[in-house]
């Protein structure tokens, strides 16, 4: 899924907001015949079929169901309201997806209620959350939260590309083009390959009257992203349908060749 904004009288494609796009449960046919499925595992343990039904962890492989994933998440809980140490979770992301902000909030805010940071990605989608919810009704309290959240998750994983790309994109949207800089430099340090990375800094060059570092990085991003495979894509996306892997990297491709003819303008 890609994003057009109209920012400095410069119309730009944002793509590759991380675990951001592909938010909307996809039901596009491409990508069935990518991975062999694995049968139901045989328990009783609700939250083990939650994770087959939600293909994550050991169960990439297993039946993307996102309703019975539901299902045998609140199942669980209903036996046990605190659960496993990722049961809220998994429900509060799959809120997120189905765009139900505030009811991934109280989860995520649940989460950490009962086991703190024993997750620290709690905060990432915390951060996703609150910028989508600010990105749909415009408030600036949700920006200011996406960015402590994003921050926070930082000091877990600073060496995290996707919460420097996402963290970029909610500055991005502000129209803080030059706080995204050092945030993507950082990054491209160690991960100078990253298309995701390259993308959004290429954008922020863009936005800063520096068009021809715009164009490199929006080339170096084409060029990686040719080299990514569905599969590279979905492992990129967790929680998101595989049925939507190919179309989504497609997507990605075409805004980034979007971006760069921009540039070149």
């Amino acid at each position: 899924m890609s994003e057009t904004i109209i920012s400095k009288n410069k119309t730009v494609v944002v793509v590759g907001l991380v675990l951001i796009s592909l938010f909307l449960i996809a039901t596009s046919p491409l990508g069935k015949e990518l991975m062999v499925k694995r049968e139901p595992p045989e328990t009783d343990n609700l939250f083990i079929l939650g994770q087959y039904y939600f293909n994550h962890g050991p169960y990439a492989d297993g039946t993307y169901d996102i309703k019975l994933a539901r299902h045998y998440y609140e199942q669980a809980l209903s036996d046990n309201p605190q659960g496993d140490n990722w049961a809220w979770y998994q429900l509060g992301r799959i809120d997120f997806l189905e765009g139900k902000f505030d009811a991934a909030i109280y989860k995520f805010n649940k989460q950490i209620e009962l086991f703190e940071d024993q997750q620290p990605s709690v905060y990432y989608m915390l951060g996703l959350t609150y910028g989508y919810r600010a990105r749909r009704e415009g408030g600036e309290d949700d920006w200011t939260s996406a960015v402590e959240y994003f921050s926070r998750y930082l000091e877990y994983d600073n060496d995290s590309p996707w919460a420097r790309v996402d963290l970029s994109w909610i500055y991005f949207s502000q129209g803080r083009f030059e706080e995204m800089k050092p945030i993507l430099e950082a990054g491209l340090a160690t991960h100078s390959d990253n298309p995701w990375l390259l993308n959004m800094y290429g954008l922020a060059l863009l936005n800063t009257d520096e068009k021809e570092e715009a164009k490199r990085s929006f080339s170096a991003a084409l060029e990686a992203a040719k080299r990514l495979t569905p599969e590279n894509w979905g492992l990129s996306y967790p929680g998101n349908d595989p049925s939507a892997w190919s179309e989504g990297l497609e997507e990605f491709r075409s805004a980034i060749q979007a971006n760069l003819d921009l540039a070149e303008l």
